[in-house]
C-alpha cells in the first residue's frame, strides 16, 4: 500500500495507479486542468440528466424521443458507473476505512455512494410500456442534483453551515412542527362547533395552519368565529417569528464561516513571510 508522509510526497510520475486515481477523484491540493474539466463534465451530465427527466414527463415526448433519452440514460449510467466504482477501488486511500471488501461496503452505505447507486439504478431501469409501473423510479435520476454538492466549493459551504448549526435547526423545526399542531387543534375546537369549512377535524385544520404559520396565506380556508380570528391572530404572530428563525441561524452560519475562511486565507500568506535574521525586516 503505497503512502507517503507530507513533505516527502513521491512525484506523481511514481505514484501507484490507485493513488493517483485517489488524487484525481479527491484533490486536496487544489484541482489541476484535467480534474477541473472531469468534474465540469459531471456537472453538466447531472444537470442534463435532470433536464431529461423533467421534459420527459411531458406528454408525447417520451414517445417521439424515447430511443434517443434511452441511449442518453445509458450513457450517463456507464459515465457515473465508472465514476462510482473508481471511487469505491480507492477506498483503502480513504482517511477511516480500511483495506478490503469491508472498507468499501461501510464507504458504500454512507449518504453520497448510496445517491450514486440509487441514479444508477434508475438510469438502467428501462421506460417501456411493459414496465409502466416503475417508469416513476425514473424519477430517483433528480437526486443526481445533489452530486453537485461533491464538485461545488459553494454548495459544500452549505454543508457544513447546515452541518455546523444541524442541533439550533432541529430543534427550531421541532418547535415549529409542534406550534403547527397546537395551532391547528386550537382552531379545530373554535371552529368545528360553529361549522367552519376546512375545520371538520385536525388533518384537515392542518393545511390552514402550515399555510398560515409559512405566511403563504392562500384564502382558502379560514376562521369566521371572532374567538377564532383572535386566536389566528395570534397564531400568525407566532408563525412570523418561528419560521423566520431558521433563515436567520444559516444567515448568521454563512457569516461565521466566511469569517472563518477569510481568517485562513489571511493567516497563510502571514505564515509564509520571511524576516531578515540580522535587521528584521520584511524579505520580498
Amino acid at each position: 500500500m503505497w503512502s507517503a508522509k507530507r513533505g516527502h510526497e513521491q512525484p506523481a510520475s511514481v505514484r501507484p495507479f490507485r493513488a493517483r486515481l485517489y488524487a484525481f477523484l479527491d484533490p486536496g491540493d487544489g484541482m489541476h486542468m484535467g480534474e477541473r474539466l472531469f468534474n465540469a463534465l459531471l456537472a453538466i451530465l447531472i444537470v442534463s440528466n435532470v433536464a431529461v427527466t423533467i421534459m420527459s414527463t411531458v406528454p408525447g415526448v417520451y414517445e417521439v424521443y424515447g430511443p434517443l433519452i434511452r441511449a442518453f440514460d445509458l450513457s450517463c449510467a456507464v459515465v457515473f458507473g465508472l465514476e462510482y466504482a473508481a471511487r469505491l477501488y480507492v477506498t483503502p486511500l480513504r482517511p477511516g476505512y480500511e483495506d478490503g471488501w469491508r472498507g468499501m461496503l461501510r464507504y458504500a452505505l454512507t449518504p453520497l455512494p448510496l445517491i450514486d447507486l440509487l441514479v444508477i439504478v434508475s438510469l438502467l431501469l428501462p421506460g417501456s410500456a411493459a414496465l409502466a409501473s416503475l417508469r416513476g423510479l425514473r424519477l430517483l435520476k433528480l437526486l443526481s442534483l445533489l452530486k453537485l454538492g461533491r464538485y461545488s466549493d459553494s454548495l459544500q459551504l452549505i454543508g457544513r453551515v447546515v452541518r455546523r448549526r444541524a442541533g439550533e435547526l432541529f430543534t427550531t423545526v421541532l418547535i415549529v412542527v409542534v406550534l403547527v399542531f397546537i395551532a391547528a387543534s386550537l382552531l379545530y375546537q373554535v371552529e368545528s362547533s360553529a361549522g367552519t369549512k376546512g375545520f371538520e377535524s385536525i388533518p384537515q385544520a392542518l393545511w390552514w395552519s402550515v399555510v398560515t404559520l409559512t405566511t403563504t396565506g392562500y384564502g382558502d380556508v379560514y376562521p369566521q368565529t371572532s374567538l377564532g380570528k383572535a386566536a389566528a391572530g395570534m397564531i400568525m404572530l407566532f408563525g412570523v417569528g418561528m419560521v423566520a428563525l431558521p433563515a436567520g441561524m444559516i444567515a448568521s452560519g454563512f457569516a461565521e464561516e466566511l469569517s472563518r475562511l477569510r481568517m485562513q486565507e489571511e493567516a497563510v500568506p502571514e505564515s509564509r513571510t520571511r524576516f531578515c535574521p540580522h535587521c528584521g525586516e520584511r524579505l520580498h
